[in-house]
């Protein structure tokens, strides 16, 4: 599963929006050539058009790059904890990853993009002739001892990725990457850190982070066991390789429009709905995680399978009988976006590994069950619209896409700025990424891949509560929560944190 962020809340933008655009305003033509100063070094003069034009911005893609100009989107974040196997092995880190985001940069070359134009209808991506590390990659050191793997809580993680979230990726314009990475280390630690890989969600979606990830780890490795001496600093300035973009979603699928009459239950009018505040700027996200431990994963893994369930459609019913049992009690009725990854059915030559933003997302619906707290007849009717939506193919044998219908969109930005003020059309997004597939890259690995944490900013006129999951190197289920100032009280995000691990816990001991 990947991460829908913004593209899915359009569906529902669309039917309120849609005869609404004529009397907003569009965004400028773009027909001017930006000149940029940058604003940390004076001397420097970017011309925007004199970088190489690569490709157009995929529909799926000018949804990000919309929400980006907007400031109704920030970024994605997927952070990762390294540990070094051999605690002799004498090593200069900041060199050692310096070394390392350079090959992962020649072999992913969106890492030398930016989107140009995102405040129009024809945004492109154009190619920075190289990356300076040195900017592009900071080191910070953490107040807190490094949390054992075990623990729920890493608040010098949280406080990063808090502050990243809020953080967009307009920083030196045309200079820098639309990508960061930050190495936490923590105090008095040496052989260990935490690379927080922070990108716009035009270059990649969620299983792109842990792409990432992936790439870093095996060019941690082979760094780590090279003998030949480095030249650090020719490393800290990457030159684009020249090699082309992988194709945008709609080069790759047919996307045709589905059959609007085959999408899920609809509401009767008469239930009540909880979806959070109305939506309204500015964007001010609140992060917090949870990791749960290993033994209590694999305990409730073996529920869902006792009950033939998954994981994925499991998380949505807990979360919903969680927030039933703190909301109101006239709340009857939750709806929670499910993100969906298309790379399985996507050429598997082009996306298998590669950064990207190739993803769907659908809704289902939540009721409260009365005087029960099983989750798992909800879990069952999820499990069902899961299936429809995967057994919803077209011809070409492909799913269906929610994301089909903005094809004939020009422009989304004003699809957007038309919900301010109205009331969202979901309570919580989960976005399920998975295993990490690639904990200790082979037999004789220096580094082990421990802890990952999703993190995403939330979308302004997006679902109430977002929540990310993954499972790491160490077993540990990681949850990222993420939350708008003002639309959900911090007090129900902290008794859903909590009530979600007591109820691990209790199947953990």
């Amino acid at each position: 599963m990947a991460p829908s962020s913004e593209a899915h809340d359009m569906k529902n933008m669309v039917k309120s929006s849609t005869n609404n655009m004529a009397c907003l305003p569009f965004a400028s033509s773009g027909e001017s050539t930006p000149v940029i100063h940058n604003p940390q070094h004076s001397s420097a003069v970017v011309d925007i058009r004199r970088l190489e034009k690569l490709r157009p911005i995929g529909r799926l893609e000018s949804v990000s790059a919309a929400c980006h100009h907007l400031d109704f989107f920030n970024n994605v974040g997927l952070s990762a904890h390294y540990k070094l196997w051999n605690p002799s092995s004498v090593l200069d880190l900041q060199d050692l990853v310096y070394d390392s985001v350079a090959d992962v940069v020649h072999r992913h070359p969106v890492l030398c993009a930016i989107v140009v134009d995102e405040d129009t209808p024809d945004p492109y991506f154009a190619r920075l002739p190289s990356v300076d590390l040195q900017r592009s990659v900071r080191f910070v050191t953490g107040n807190q001892s490094l949390a054992p793997g075990g623990q729920a809580e890493d608040k010098d993680l949280d406080a990063l990725l808090q502050d990243e979230a809020n953080t967009n990726l307009n920083s030196e314009y045309g200079t820098l990457p639309f990508w960061r990475l930050i190495i936490l280390r923590s105090h008095g630690v040496e052989n260990d850190f935490t690379a927080c890989f922070i990108f716009h969600h035009a270059v990649g979606d969620g299983v792109s982070g842990l792409a990432f990830h992936s790439s870093f780890l095996d060019a941690l490795h082979t760094a780590s066991s090279s003998s030949s001496s480095h030249d650090s600093k020719s490393e800290h300035i990457v030159q684009s390789n020249g090699n082309p973009l992988l194709p945008s979603l709609e080069e790759i699928h047919p996307l045709p429009l589905p059959d609007m009459s085959n999408n899920t239950t609809s509401i009767p009018a008469t239930l009540e709905e909880w979806t959070g505040g109305l939506i309204h700027q500015p964007l001010k996200p609140n992060f917090r995680s949870l990791s749960l431990s290993p033994s209590s994963l694999k305990a409730f893994i073996a529920e869902c399978r006792k009950n033939q369930l998954t994981v994925t459609s499991a998380f949505p019913a807990l979360v919903a009988s969680i927030l039933y049992s703190i909301l109101p009690s006239d709340t009857e009725v939750l709806t929670c976006i499910i993100p969906v990854n298309l790379r399985p059915w996507l050429p598997h030559d082009i996306v298998a590994g590669a950064i990207g933003t190739w993803f769907d997302a659908f809704q289902v619906k939540l009721f409260r069950a009365e005087g029960s707290t099983e989750i798992w007849p909800e879990a069952h009717k999820v499990a069902q619209e899961i299936k429809r939506y995967l057994t919803n193919t077209s011809p070409s044998g492909q799913p269906y896409t929610t994301f089909a219908i903005f094809g004939s969109i020009p422009d989304i930005s004003p699809i957007f700025t038309g919900t301010l003020g109205r009331p969202r059309d979901t309570a919580f997004e989960l976005s399920n990424l998975g295993v990490f597939p690639n904990a200790t890259a082979g037999g004789d690995a220096v580094w082990q891949l421990g802890k990952v944490t999703f993190s995403r900013s939330t979308v302004i006129s997006g679902s109430a509560l977002t929540i990310g999951a993954v499972t790491g190197g160490d077993g540990c289920l990681s949850l990222g929560f993420t939350l708008q100032e003002g639309v959900v009280e911090d007090a129900v995000v902290d008794k859903v944190i909590h009530a979600t691990e007591k109820y691990f816990k209790t199947r953990g001991s």
